[in-house]
């Protein structure tokens, strides 16, 4: 995909999460929803979805793809823990360098986590599993961190 369609498409995917999801205000029905958006423009994102966190672990959440780790540790080395520990997006353009990390399958080839804020304080994280090297890159991360704060809005 050129930049300027993965552009086209995240415009064309944000405008259409917004419009159905502006009135709605239950936080699992717009992860699951933007999931689904996310999973359906861009087909090289094996795995899209949200992990919740709890108290001392993050939990799955909504969404699209195979069966996936149910909980992960907040002390997890992985991706979706260092995101959440360090409350910045993680963009790893080769899952097979990133020391640490979770593999739930063996498919995923790049990754981004993206956390999703209410405040300072990280309530759940965006994971975007592709099945390309190199398949997300900083054109997603500045993308994506616009759908992650509209999704942050229904956490207040």
């Amino acid at each position: 995909m050129t930049r300027p369609e993965k552009l086209e498409n995240y415009i064309a995917a944000q405008q259409r999460i917004t419009s159905v999801l502006e009135e709605e205000t239950n936080p699992i029905t717009v992860m699951a929803f933007t999931a689904a958006i996310l999973k359906e423009t861009f087909p090289h994102f094996y795995w899209v979805g949200f992990l919740l966190v709890e108290t001392n672990e993050m939990v799955l959440g909504p969404f699209q793809g195979p069966p996936a780790c149910i909980r992960l540790s907040l002390n997890s080395p992985g991706v979706c823990g260092t995101c959440y520990r360090t409350a910045k997006p993680v963009l790893v353009p080769d899952v097979a360098v990133f020391q640490g990390r979770v593999g739930c399958d063996v498919a995923s080839k790049s990754e981004i986590a993206l956390p999703v804020l209410n405040g300072k304080r990280v309530v759940a994280i965006l994971d975007i599993d592709c099945t390309e090297l190199g398949g997300v890159d900083e054109v997603d991360q500045r993308e994506l961190h616009e759908i992650v704060r509209f999704v942050a809005l229904r956490f207040q």
